[in-house]
Formats: structure tokens, sequence, C-alpha cells
């Protein structure tokens, strides 16, 4: 009788484990109409080119007193933009070992359930991070109407009413991967798996390391991600991303939330050293955001 109830248990824990994203981009690039549907264009939420000394006067930081942060410019110097006169240079410190970070973010309440980002970037000559950072750009859904709200909760596990999303950004894996990494997507949501330490850090969604996409530094880079949030009670969310127009990884599968009015609605662009003990600079231009696929400002050549 006991091993009956054992496996009755076993099986009940089998059926209600939490689902887990998988990786359909093979199958993805193998269906054109797939990717047809992944990469259909829609409308345009936002785009901003930092071609002005006031760029960043509709974009806010972490303190609520929304004071612009430190190292955080908009530079009018057409060496330094990709494209036109401006971009947004972003610097850390050298803190000695402890952190260092800037980097403003952007607000777009009341949001919306499906939403592409796209940004360049480029990584300066000498950028080497170490080990941990987060720079690249984050897309986040966020309940209520707080711009500030759910700001600083690494470790923690979302509860599905709260928030959920996503980083595109290079990882080293403890200097494995030359800097400034291979790209993942470091993901908060409802379903996620702890870290074998206790808490509950970002898990790197990434693609096999045959696919994986190491950065090169002092180039440009067309970073875009996409999240589409998921039918409340259903496990029909997804995301992607894309480096230089190419799908880099299609997951789905994701429940990103329990209620319809948690919805995307705030991305940053960023830079965050963990442990700084130089100065780092990065690039950012040609921002926008959209409800479908953005792609490059240049298309890419038919093969």
């Amino acid at each position: 009788m006991m091993l009956m109830l054992v496996s009755l248990a076993s099986v009940i824990a089998a059926q209600t484990r939490a689902p887990y994203p998988e990786d359909v981009t093979a199958a993805t690039l193998a269906d054109a109409a797939a990717l047809t549907r992944l990469e259909l264009p829609g409308d345009v939420l936002h785009t901003e080119g930092f071609e002005d000394a006031d760029a960043l006067d509709g974009w806010y930081n972490f303190d609520t007193s929304g004071e612009r942060p430190e190292r955080t410019e908009v530079v009018l110097d057409g060496g330094e933009a990709r494209s036109g006169r401006g971009a947004l240079r972003l610097t850390t410190a050298d803190n000695g070992g402890d952190s260092s970070g800037a980097g403003p973010h952007y607000w777009f309440h009341p949001g919306h359930d499906v939403v592409y980002f796209r940004r360049y970037i480029r990584f300066a000559e000498d950028y080497d991070q170490g080990n941990l950072n987060h720079v690249g750009g984050s897309l986040y859904a966020v309940a209520g109407d707080d711009r500030w709200a759910e700001m600083g909760k690494a470790g923690l596990k979302p509860d599905g009413d709260d928030r959920f999303g996503a980083r595109l950004e290079p990882w080293r894996d403890w200097g494995r991967n030359s800097p400034p990494g291979a790209m993942m997507l470091y993901t908060y949501w409802m379903d996620m798996k702890p870290d074998r330490s206790g808490p509950y850090y970002g898990n790197n969604l990434m693609p096999p390391k045959e696919r994986q996409v190491v950065l090169e530094r002092g180039r440009w880079y067309c970073l875009e991600h996409m999240i589409r949030a998921n039918t409340p009670g259903q496990a029909d969310g997804e995301m992607a991303a894309w480096i230089d127009g190419d799908l880099y990884i299609h997951l789905t599968g994701f429940r990103w939330r329990t209620t319809p009015d948690l919805r995307l609605k705030r991305v940053s662009l960023d830079v965050y050293v963990h442990s700084s003990e130089r100065a780092n600079r990065v690039w950012y231009d040609d921002v926008a955001l959209s409800t479908g696929y953005i792609g490059p400002t240049e298309k890419r050549e038919s093969p």
C-alpha cells in the first residue's frame, strides 16, 4: 500500500510539474510559414536615435528622484554613433571590485501583450567585465502603473501577477567565452528554476553550444528580442531573439503570467558589472519598440 501511495504521489507530481519552455529554433527556421509568422511587422510604439542633446528626457533612472544616472551620456559625435550624429554612451567605473552600472529605462504604460525590442550595441575594443555583467537591454512586464515597481528583485521568483521579462545579454561562462561573451536570454518568470545555491536568479536560456554567438568587441550589432505573453491559465507564451537580423533562438511554452493585467511596459538600455575593477564602455543606437518584428535598418539580401 505504501509503494502504491508513493507511486501515485509521483504521478501527480509529474502531472502538475511547472512547464519549462522548449527551444523550437530549428523547427522554425525549417518552416517558412512559421518564420514568416514570427517576423510579421507590427505597429511601431517608439523610436530613438539619440540625435539631440535632450534625447533622454523621456527616459528615467532607478532613482525615484528621476535624476539622470552618472556616466549615461548622449554623445553628438558622428565618430561614436552608428548612424546620424548621436548615440547613447554608457560607462562603468573602476569601483575596486564593487558593482558599477549606468543606463536609463523607458516606460510605456499601459503596455502590450506582445513587444519586439530592437537596438544596436557596440562594446569598446577593451571591454572586459571579468565574469558577470548585465548589458544588452531588457524587456519587462510589470503590474500596475508605477514605473519603478518590481525593480531590485534579483534572486526572487515572480508570482505570476507581478512581473516577468528577459535581457538579451552576453555571458562569459566563467571565462570559457571571450569578452563580452556568448548571447543568452537572462529570464525571470513564474516557472523558472532556482540556482543551485538556492535563490532564483535569472535562468540562462541560450542555444546549444554549436549555435551560440560570441560577440566581438569594437563593432555594431543589431539585437532584437520579443516576448509574447501567454493566455492566463495556458503555457502558450513565446520568446525569440535575433542577432543582425538572423533568428538566434525561439522558445515556446511559457506561463509568463496568471492575469491579463500583467503586460509588457518597460525596457532598459544598461550596463552593470558585478565586480567592477576597471572602466568599461558600451554604446547604444537606433532603438525601436513595436508590436511586430522590426529587424535591422538595412534589409537583408535574399539568399
